[in-house]
């Protein structure tokens, strides 16, 4: 499908830095290339050799901080700095004395979704740093965190990577994707093995069949010998390192596995009888998170049900406490500190304002760092009281709201969210004049609004006897996933979103003739469709969740917000 060009107005939203650009379609040459065997294997880890790029760039405005969701966080092993990476397609070090970024590392990226990161990992000795995504052929990076030299391509995921881990031994990484496989690395070797449950157990084919969804949570044991791995087929599975063979399949949760932390041998707790290998502990949308013994994958126990999706488990090194992060939008933004084995809460921690899907607790057990809410921001607070220590950020703000001028010269946005519509999510704060053709590089002055927008355009979602209206659905069950196309308030088409196009449908709105439908969902997905539901092309370029659009009086212009912190 043919994307459609655009003119992007790129705005960082703390009003200080201004840019206009044409999209360019095409992505980057990578920075680097693998070097193939003339025979390649279905799963191998290829050497990097380096090469000069001869494309152009893609234009990348950096606000400092984090301008998309916040995958995965980790204490450096000193304590002394912070690693972050997400959505936006940057991995940051921030040094926790000063609460800048020191250093930023970026692969090869492209537009739309191309070069996201989906997971991300530091080993215990501080030495490799992991980061995988989307898409998969480009492999896992391997960085040498200290020089952050790209050292190798870990090939063997046929969709995309969605979680990662190092043993505690560093001998091992383990990686978990959206083909229903996790694979084995052996950084020490360059050797690759497939976790299968076939392995050495063809005799219990029928009950090892293997994950049959997504992979979104891995982690080793303590003693680095078993690896277990939670999906959204609802199981989690406890697998053999030494050959791959998997051990136990473990049930229970009643909907999707998003999450699992492992701790270290346990002592002291005689309520937890035979207990001598450690936790795993997993976190799902059920709401629950269960404990379970780290050696035979027995169940131990419900430890919670925190009233929402379970976004991420931390264990403290101590394991006397579990971390848990939240992972549905708009129903509760606490974060949890319970204490083990009993489950008490020890913190609620209500900083945050959206989801909390990164967790991580420092080597010395007394800082908890937390990545998300509206503006991607990372919180240090104390393990034992919660209190904020530190704000990790950059300079942008989320975009909840768009609109246009009723003469389409004026272009306005807003940064609070008031409700939940997806037509209008809050008051239009900010506007400018836009530029004219023959005036494209003419200065831009922002100014205040003062009336909410009131005289502004935004998205319709009504034209006629026409109407949008969304519902749950889908492989997922978001709540918008379906958009309904509805004529004399019959459903003539509907328009059904995934996890390769967007989950759902965060805005949308007819154009003002009536004949096409711009819709917005989520990871940047942002397309134009007609009224039977055929998709007529995409603009690309954001990279976090499209809230907000609306189209110019004469239908010439759209103007879309996201929590990328751009207009575009």
């Amino acid at each position: 499908m043919k994307t459609i060009s655009y003119l992007i107005l790129f705005i960082l939203l703390c009003g200080v830095g201004l840019d206009i650009w044409q999209q360019n379609p095409q992505p980057t040459a990578p920075a680097t290339q693998t070097v193939t065997p003339a025979n390649p294997p279905d799963t191998a880890i290829q050497k990097v050799a380096e090469t000069t790029s001869t494309a152009p760039p893609i234009l990348q405005i950096d606000p400092g901080g984090h301008k998309a969701l916040i995958k995965d966080i980790a204490f450096t092993p000193d304590g002394r700095y912070l690693v972050s990476a997400g959505h936006d397609k940057v991995i940051r070090v921030w040094d926790l004395e000063t609460g800048q970024t020191v250093r930023t590392l970026r692969g090869q990226i492209g537009v739309g979704p191309e070069g996201k990161i989906y997971a991300m990992a530091l080993s215990p000795d501080g030495r490799w740093l992991a980061a995988g995504g989307y898409p998969s052929r480009w492999g896992i990076r391997l960085y040498n965190f200290a020089s952050g030299q790209l050292v190798a391509l870990l090939k063997g995921h046929t969709n995309v990577v969605l979680s990662l881990a190092f043993s505690p031994d560093n001998r091992f990484l383990v990686s978990g994707g959206g083909d229903s496989k996790a694979i084995l690395w052996n950084l020490a070797e360059f050797k690759a093995t497939a976790l299968n449950s076939t392995a050495k157990a063809k005799a219990l084919d029928a009950i090892l069949s293997g994950h049959t969804d997504d992979i979104y949570a891995v982690a080793f044991t303590a003693d680095s010998q078993r690896v277990v791995t939670g999906s959204f087929d609802h199981t989690l599975r406890l697998w053999q390192v030494s050959d791959g063979k998997l051990l136990a399949t473990l049930t229970g949760h009643t909907d999707k596995v998003y999450s699992v932390a492992v701790t270290s041998d346990l002592q002291g707790f005689g309520n937890l009888e035979g207990l001598n290998h450690g936790l795993i502990a997993s976190g799902s949308w059920d709401y629950t998170i269960r404990l379970w013994d780290g050696q035979t994958g027995r169940f131990i126990k419900t430890l919670a049900n925190q009233g929402t999706k379970v976004g991420s488990l931390s264990f403290s090194p101590d394991g006397q406490y579990l971390v848990s992060g939240v992972g549905t939008k708009g129903i509760g933004n606490d974060c949890y500190v319970w204490s083990i084995p009993d489950g008490q809460e020890i913190v609620i921690y209500r900083e945050h304002d959206n989801v909390v899907i990164a967790t991580a607790v420092s080597p010395d057990g007394q800082w908890v760092a937390t990545g998300g809410g509206d503006n991607q921001e990372i919180h240090r607070w104390s393990l034992r009281n919660g209190h904020l220590k530190q704000r990790l950020r950059g300079v942008g703000a989320s975009t909840w709201a768009v609109g246009f001028s009723a003469d389409g010269r004026e272009l306005g946005w807003g940064n609070t969210w008031t409700q939940s519509s997806p037509t209008n999510r809050g008051p239009l704060e900010y506007r400018l004049t836009l530029p004219k053709a023959d005036a494209m590089d003419s200065f831009l002055v922002l100014r205040k609004i003062t009336d909410g927008g009131s005289h502004f355009i935004r998205a319709q979602d009504v034209h006629g006897d026409w109407a949008l209206s969304h519902r749950a659905g889908g492989h997922y069950g978001y709540k918008d996933a379906i958009l309904d196309i509805r004529h004399h308030d019959s459903t003539v088409a509907s328009i059904e979103r995934s996890a390769t196009d967007g989950y759902g449908h965060t805005s949308y709105t007819f154009t003002p003739n009536g004949q096409r439908i711009i819709s917005g969902g989520g990871n940047g997905n942002l397309s134009a469709y007609n009224r039977d539901g055929d998709k007529l092309g995409d603009y690309v370029g954001h990279t976090g969740d499209v809230w907000a659009v609306a189209v110019s009086p004469d239908g010439q212009l759209l103007v879309s917000g996201s929590d990328d912190q751009t207009v575009r």
